[in-house]
Formats: C-alpha cells, structure tokens, sequence
C-alpha cells in the first residue's frame, strides 16, 4: 500500500468583544457542531488551505492566520485509512468490476476490511445526524487499488482572528450567527460563542479543541 499522506486543517477563529474572547463554530445540519476543516488540495500550501476553507464553510473573507498552533502526525485509527483521491468503490477486486453510483472525494476517512490481490477493501458509513444518530443513511462495501487509500493523516491547527465588518468587530458583539450555502447543498450555519466554558462540539473534534485550548485562551 502506497503511503501517501494526506493533510488536513482545522480553523480556530477567535474575535474579542466586551463579553471577553469567542471562537467561531458552526452548525452542520446533519453533522452537528463543529469547526470550519478540511482537506488540503495536492500542491497547496496548508495556510491557503485553512483560508480556504474558512471562506468556504463560514463565509468569511477578512481573516488572518495569527499562528499555527499545533499538528498532530496521524490521527487515524488503528482500522481507519484515507482516500487519496476522489474515486468510485469497485464491487468487486477487478479493475473492470462494477463500480458504486457513489463517488467518494479525497480526504475521505473508511474503514480497512482487507486486502485481495493488488485492491484494498474498504467499507464506508454514514448516519443521519451526529452525534446521536437515530439510522444509517448509507452503506458502502468494496474495493479500491492499494494506492487509493493511504493509512496516514497529518492535520495541521491554526488560530486565527477576523476582521470581517459586522461579523468580527473589535469592540462589541456585532453579528452573532449568520447561515450559508455550502457547495454539497447543505446550509451552514455560523456562529460566535464563548470560549469560557469550553464549547462541546462534535464527537472527535472535542479532541481538537482540547488539544490546543490553553494556547486559545491565553
């Protein structure tokens, strides 16, 4: 299996208002509360790719990287690969098998179920909501080739601040939660909350949070 690492980023933006410091979070409709993260694009630089996607699930245009404060080398399970590219799952270990309607993007987290011939076989899950769920929605088993799938994610955490107008002011409390179109059709929706206490967000990125969360509220 080719081990092609695959990076990831993770936004903590912060403004200060009278009220004392906030992050911004934001609610996915079926995902829950969660950061503003994502995958970085082959040949991107990791700072373009936090930009990015804070603009991209958040909306915001006007931020900037204050410093990079933390990476963790590999955060996947013992069970879990990553895809390497945006690809269809093969019904069966033959490059002219049958392959699923669904394609799933690069970055994408499924799980290791073996190995046959030069193919890896993965499974893929999604439920209805997080981090409760009441059903699966969708369930994926196939294959892949070796080199669709690596077992190796680094991601990279940056704190950041905005300066958006109305958004992000420096004084005040200014906009509170706006919503946003996201590109798969879902609507976004940010908002700002207090640092203290600590924000429960969804199940595994709790960890992110605890991970640099002395550095956010010093």
């Amino acid at each position: 299996m080719m081990q092609n690492r695959i990076h990831k980023v993770t936004a903590f933006i912060t403004r200060e208002t009278v009220n004392g410091r906030q992050l911004l979070l934001f609610k996915h409709p079926i995902a829950g509360i969660q950061l503003p993260a994502g995958t970085v694009d082959e040949g991107e630089w990791v700072e373009t790719a936090v930009l990015r996607e804070v603009a991209e699930e958040t909306g915001l245009q006007q931020v900037r990287i204050i410093r990079k404060v933390g990476i963790i080398e590999n955060e996947l399970a013992a069970n879990e690969l990553i895809l390497t590219q945006d690809l269809q799952i093969l019904f069966k270990p033959h490059a002219d098998a049958l392959p699923f309607r669904r394609m799933l993007t690069r970055g994408v987290t499924v799980q290791h179920e073996g190995e046959e011939g030069d193919f890896t076989k993965i499974s893929y899950l999604e439920h209805d909501r997080l981090p409760n769920p009441t059903a699966i929605t969708f369930q994926m088993i196939g294959f892949v080739p070796h080199e669709a799938v690596s077992s190796q994610k680094t991601r990279h955490f940056f704190h950041l601040d905005c300066w958006e107008e109305g958004a992000c002011p420096r004084e005040g409390v200014g906009a509170v939660s706006w919503t946003l179109q996201s590109d798969h059709g879902y609507t976004y929706a940010p908002f700002w909350t207090s640092l203290i206490p600590k924000p429960t967000l969804v199940t595994g990125q709790n960890r992110w949070l605890d991970f640099v969360y002395d550095k956010l509220i010093v």
